[in-house]
């Protein structure tokens, strides 16, 4: 039963689990590389400036504060928040859980002067609302550096609770599900630009807020950050959770959020859809048979928008669900109460 249940889950081998993007699009595909109507890349990434970087944000388009600077813009902001008066911790709401793979939703109390969070992609919006996702190998602790307008500085120490993830070792695996042939690996390596570009916009819309519901319910047969081990050889880790459940099966949308792609017979993933939840927010189906939403549709919570599949490199139907926080691939499973089941 365990082997045949990573089997039906396994997909992307070395594409998918190695970090590439799941759902690939090949050179051809247009539908992901065009920005949606209302979206707009979002600033550098704090996770490109040096460790200690503390610097004023910028605005971009979509009217948003980014973390981030250059190294010598670091020095000076460091230098002038040195015996600045301490904000009081109420000015910084957290809610979640602070864990590897996890997502934290967070608001200021004040406006925003400039931002350090080594490693972090960080927008705050105009209302001070803003994510934080921790990877699946976060250290056990990181520490946020916001300085308000008033001059304020406020520091918040996360401890990032630790996980274990459980290797999957399957063997006797055809040859084709583990090494790719060259053509596959170029399409995937073409397709890295194009679904990078999607996960990097920044949207005003924060429909993140009402939490989120299961795609489809059904036994779990992979979990999110497991590595594997294939035919004795690395085989990377698997990001997303697989909910083993026939052919046709509804998937609903686990929040509400904006189409952004929905492209047929991708390289791995086959029949590939990605929804927008807002402010950097994204989750990604695959494998999918069918589809009931079109590319700029708005979606709610619960709404049906495709149905489960085996297309694409598997060997059995299930759906595999997967969220972004800009590039830093979060869990599922910690965002939803109730099982899967």
């Amino acid at each position: 039963m365990r082997v045949s249940a990573i089997l039906v889950s396994l997909l992307a081998v070395a594409a998918c689990d190695r970090g590439a993007p799941s759902g690939s699009p090949d050179a051809s595909v247009q539908a992901s590389a065009d920005p949606a109507p209302d979206a707009s890349p979002a600033p550098p990434a704090s996770a490109s400036a040096p460790a200690s970087a503390s610097a004023a944000p910028t605005a971009d388009p979509g009217g948003a504060a980014d973390a981030g600077a250059a190294a010598d813009a670091s020095a000076s902001a460091a230098s002038a928040d040195a015996g600045a008066p301490p904000a009081d911790d109420s000015r910084l709401s957290v809610e979640g859980r602070a864990v590897q793979g996890g997502l934290l939703r967070a608001k200021l109390n004040g406006k925003l002067r400039r931002m350090a969070f080594p490693g972090h992609r960080v927008t705050v919006s105009d209302e001070g609302e803003f994510l934080i996702a921790f990877s699946r190998n976060a250290p056990a602790q990181e520490k946020l550096t916001i300085t308000f307008d008033d001059g304020q500085v406020l520091e918040k120490l996360f401890d990032v609770e630790q996980r274990t993830f459980e290797v999957d070792k399957v063997d006797h695996l055809p040859e084709n599900m583990v090494k790719l042939d060259m053509a596959t690996r170029v399409k995937l390596t073409q397709a890295e630009k194009k679904l990078d570009a999607i996960r990097s916009k920044y949207t005003k819309k924060n429909c993140y807020k009402d939490g989120f519901i299961w795609p489809s319910k059904g036994p779990i047969s992979s979990r999110y950050g497991q590595p594997r081990v294939l035919n004795g050889t690395d085989g990377g880790i698997h990001w997303g959770v697989d909910i083993a459940v026939p052919v046709g099966t509804a998937v609903r949308a686990p929040a509400c959020g904006k189409v952004v792609l929905v492209e047929k017979d991708l390289p791995l993933s086959g029949h590939t859809m990605i929804i927008d939840h807002g402010h950097g927010l994204t989750s990604t189906f695959i494998h999918l048979h069918g589809f009931a939403a079109k590319v700029n549709d708005e979606v709610k919570q619960g709404q049906v928008i495709a149905t489960v599949g085996m297309t694409g490199r598997t060997n059995g139907a299930h759906l595999d669900w997967r969220m972004n926080l800009f590039d830093t691939r979060v869990d599922p499973e910690l965002l939803v109460s109730a099982p899967a089941k």
